[in-house]
C-alpha cells in the first residue's frame, strides 16, 4: 500500500496513451505528451527513492505517500476527464489569415536579427571563459530573459502560417539555421529548457503524416537522455550522472512534499490568491504585481540563503497552496479541456488551434516545475504578438469564417 498511488498512476497512465493513440489514428496528442511529461517529473525522484537511489536532500521523505496522492489526483483528472468531448464544442467561427506573408517575414526577422545580436554580445563578453549559469546570464543581463520568453513566441507564430509542405528547400534551410542558432545560443549560457521546443517542431514536421509508434517512443528516450546529460554539473548531489541523474530532473516532489509539510504546521492556504495575481498581470501586460511569483516566495520560505527561484515550483503545488487537495482536480480538468480544444482546432486547420498547440506543447510542459503565472503572462504575450502581427500583415483587417452547422 505503500506505493499504491505510484502504481496507480502508472496503470492510469499506460491506458490514457493507448486510448489516445487509438482515437487519433496513430497520432500522439499533446494532452498524451503532458500526462508522460507530468509523470516523469513528478514520480522520477519517487521513482528513484524507491530503487534506493539518491534523491534531493530537499525532499521530505515523511510526505512521499501524501505528495504522490496529489500527483494521482492530477493524472487522473487528466486521463479520466472527458476532455476529448468538450472539445468537440464549437465555437461556431474561426480565425482566417488571408495575407499571411508579412506575419511570416515579421516572424522571421524577430528570430533572427536579436538573437544574432544578442549572441555576439555575449561572446564578446563572455568567451570562453569558465562561468556558470548564473555568471552567464548576470554577464548579459535582462535581455537574455526577454529573448527566452519572446523567442519562442515568435517561432510559434511562425510555423502556424508557414506549414512544411508548402515551404522551399531554401526557405527550410534558413529556417533551421535560425532554429539551430537559438540552440545555440541557449547550450551555450547554460540553459536546456529550449530541448522542449523540439516537440512542437515535431508536431509541425509530421502535422498531416503519422509516425511509427517506437519511433516516438525512441526519439522520447533520446530526448529524455540528452535532457539529463544537458543537467550535468547543476547538481553536486547526482555527479555520479546514470540513472539517478536520469530519474531526478524534475522539482515537484520537492516542492509539494515541502508544501504538505507546511500545510499541516500550520500555513493558511492562499483561497484563489496566486491565481488572481496572476491574471492581473496578464490582463495589465505586466504592469500590476500583486504577489511574489511563487518560485521567489518558496526558495525564500525553504532557505534564506537560496538564491530567488533556484528551486523552480510545481504547477499542482500551486493548487494546494490555494485550495488544498480539492483544487488539483479543479486546475487539471481545465488544462486537459484547454489542451484537448485546441488540438482539435489543430486537427481541423484553425490558425489559433494551431498556434495554441505548440505554445501548449511547449510551455504547459515547461510549467509542470512552474506556476500558473508562466502560463498567463507567455499566453497573452503570444496573442499580443499573433493578432497584432495578423492586423499589421492584413493592414487593420481580421477575418472569421463561419461554420456552416453554427
Amino acid at each position: 500500500m505503500e506505493h499504491l498511488f505510484f502504481y496507480l498512476s502508472a496503470l492510469v497512465l499506460i491506458i490514457k496513451l493507448v486510448l489516445e493513440i487509438t482515437r487519433f489514428e496513430g497520432k500522439i496528442s499533446p494532452l498524451a505528451i503532458y500526462i508522460f511529461c507530468y509523470f516523469y517529473f513528478c514520480f522520477g525522484p519517487y521513482m528513484a527513492n524507491m530503487l534506493l537511489l539518491p534523491i534531493y536532500s530537499g525532499i521530505k521523505v515523511d510526505y512521499l505517500f501524501q505528495s504522490s496522492f496529489a500527483f494521482f489526483l492530477a493524472i487522473a483528472t487528466l486521463s479520466l476527464f472527458p476532455a476529448n468531448v468538450v472539445a468537440k464544442l464549437d465555437l461556431g467561427f474561426s480565425l482566417v489569415i488571408k495575407e499571411p506573408i508579412l506575419l511570416r517575414q515579421l516572424a522571421m526577422f524577430f528570430m533572427s536579427v536579436p538573437i544574432i545580436l544578442l549572441f555576439m554580445f555575449a561572446f564578446a563578453r563572455i568567451g570562453f571563459a569558465p562561468l556558470d549559469k548564473v555568471q552567464r546570464i548576470q554577464s548579459i543581463g535582462i535581455a537574455h530573459y526577454v529573448i527566452l520568453t519572446l523567442w519562442p513566441l515568435f517561432l510559434f507564430c511562425y510555423l502556424t502560417v508557414s506549414p512544411k509542405i508548402d515551404m522551399s528547400r531554401k526557405t527550410l534551410f534558413k529556417f533551421s539555421a535560425i532554429v539551430f542558432l537559438y540552440f545555440s545560443y541557449c547550450y551555450y549560457m547554460g540553459e536546456r529548457d529550449f530541448a522542449l521546443l523540439i516537440v512542437p517542431l515535431y508536431f509541425w514536421l509530421y502535422k498531416d503524416k503519422t509516425i511509427a509508434l517506437w519511433k516516438i517512443l525512441l526519439g522520447g528516450s533520446l530526448g529524455a537522455l540528452g535532457f539529463t546529460m544537458m543537467s550535468a554539473g547543476r547538481s553536486s548531489e547526482f555527479d555520479g550522472g546514470g540513472l539517478e541523474s536520469f530519474l531526478n530532473q524534475g522539482s515537484n516532489l520537492m516542492v509539494t512534499s515541502n508544501l504538505l509539510s507546511w500545510l499541516d504546521n500550520g500555513m493558511l492556504i492562499q483561497l484563489g490568491e496566486s491565481y488572481f495575481s496572476g491574471f492581473v498581470n496578464m490582463m495589465s501586460l505586466g504592469a500590476i504585481k500583486l504577489t511574489t511569483p511563487l518560485s521567489i516566495w518558496f526558495s525564500r520560505q525553504y532557505s534564506s540563503a537560496a538564491n530567488d527561484g533556484a528551486y523552480g515550483f510545481s504547477i499542482e503545488g500551486e493548487a494546494l497552496l490555494n485550495f488544498g487537495f480539492a483544487g488539483i482536480p479543479v486546475l487539471f480538468s481545465l488544462i486537459a479541456i484547454f489542451m484537448a480544444w485546441n488540438y482539435h482546432g489543430f486537427l481541423k486547420n484553425k490558425p489559433f488551434g494551431i498556434l495554441m498547440t505548440y505554445f501548449n506543447l511547449f510551455y504547459f510542459v515547461y510549467a509542470i516545475r512552474g506556476e500558473s503565472l508562466i502560463l498567463f503572462k507567455a499566453f497573452i504575450y503570444c496573442c499580443v504578438i499573433f493578432f497584432a502581427s495578423i492586423l499589421i500583415s492584413q493592414r487593420g483587417r481580421m477575418y472569421f469564417k463561419v461554420s456552416r452547422d453554427s
